[in-house]
């Protein structure tokens, strides 16, 4: 089924649609229901807030509702309390259209069955609720937890607002950062094997140092942050064997010689028995530089104040 077909038949059967996000959602006897279109998972998804005081029989429900639609269904189940169910998308509309008039029927019936009561999704207190997109999820809040939210976001959003950025404050910061990684992955070279933990080591001081002294991190920042660091680690490695040789001939009674260090490791990269080991090792240290940008990324998502729109049913 398209998105448009999915759209045109759930307005059929009781819904409206939220084009942006594609979910169609109803409010019934105060349960605010959400069926998600995802195309690229290959499902349609439903998701319900409630409270039981008879989850055995629930439980039962759900799963002879699964079992009576086993070649459709993939999950029926209730835990954290909500409803979550999946049916697959397949490629005949006809028989996606019939399965989800079967799942709105089941979910109306369930509504009717008195065994449940609507949550609101922040408490899960038994509250009368709206539906309102927090950030790009949709959720049902009741009036207490929404007047809390907003004002989490207002103090969020200003104090986001109010933070200025000090560009060169933040390089200098992340270049100190860099460095003292550096420093440490090149002491911790001459000890022990270190995998590739040289990318973690430096990039994560990088950040935190721009941080600290530039006060507020953007995703251009990030990526300046991302090539100092990557610069600094190439040199902290070839540093870091340079070290370890020159520390090998003065075990050897040559004396510290590390002009004599250098011209061994620059004539050893011609040796590819010798360079394959550092290859590997310096590619997995920038491997986990670029899974520390994820990860910073991602805490910006998470972190950054998500916006509340006004009531959609």
């Amino acid at each position: 089924m398209t998105e448009g077909e999915f759209q045109e038949f759930m307005i059929t059967v009781g819904y409206r649609y939220n084009e942006k996000l594609k979910f169609a959602f109803n409010s019934f006897e105060g349960f605010k229901t959400v069926i998600k279109f995802l195309e690229k998972k290959n499902r349609y998804s439903l998701t319900v807030k409630t409270g039981t005081s008879a989850t055995a029989e629930l439980k039962k429900r759900l799963k002879a509702y699964e079992t009576e639609h086993k070649n459709y269904v993939t999950r029926a189940r209730y835990s954290d309390r909500f409803i979550k169910i999946n049916l697959k998308m397949t490629i005949d509309s006809d028989i996606d259209k019939e399965e989800l008039k079967q799942l709105v029927h089941f979910m109306t019936e369930l509504f009717k069955s008195e065994i449940l009561e609507p949550l609101c999704e922040v408490c899960s207190r038994p509250r009368k609720t709206g539906l309102y997109i927090v950030g790009s999820e949709p959720a049902a809040i009741c009036d207490k937890c929404l007047a809390r939210k907003k004002r989490q976001y207002e103090i969020r959003k200003n104090k986001f607002i109010m933070k200025k950025q000090n560009m060169k404050l933040g390089l200098i910061g992340a270049v100190f950062g860099a460095i003292f990684g550096a420093c440490v992955y090149i002491l911790l070279y001459q000890f022990t094997p270190t995998f590739g933990a040289g990318g973690i080591i430096v990039i994560v001081p990088s950040f935190a140092g721009f941080v600290v002294t530039g006060k507020r991190a953007t995703v251009k920042s990030a990526l300046i942050c991302a090539a100092i660091s990557a610069v600094i680690f190439l040199t902290a490695e070839y540093l870091s064997m340079v070290a370890s040789m020159a520390i090998l001939i003065e075990r050897n009674g040559g004396g510290i010689a590390v002009s004599e260090a250098i011209d061994v490791i620059n004539s050893s990269f011609g040796d590819l028995s010798y360079i394959m080991p550092v290859i590997i090792d310096t590619s997995m240290g920038l491997g986990f530089m670029i899974i520390v940008g994820i990860i910073y990324f991602l805490k910006r998502a998470f972190t950054r104040p998500l916006k509340i729109s006004n009531n959609i049913l």
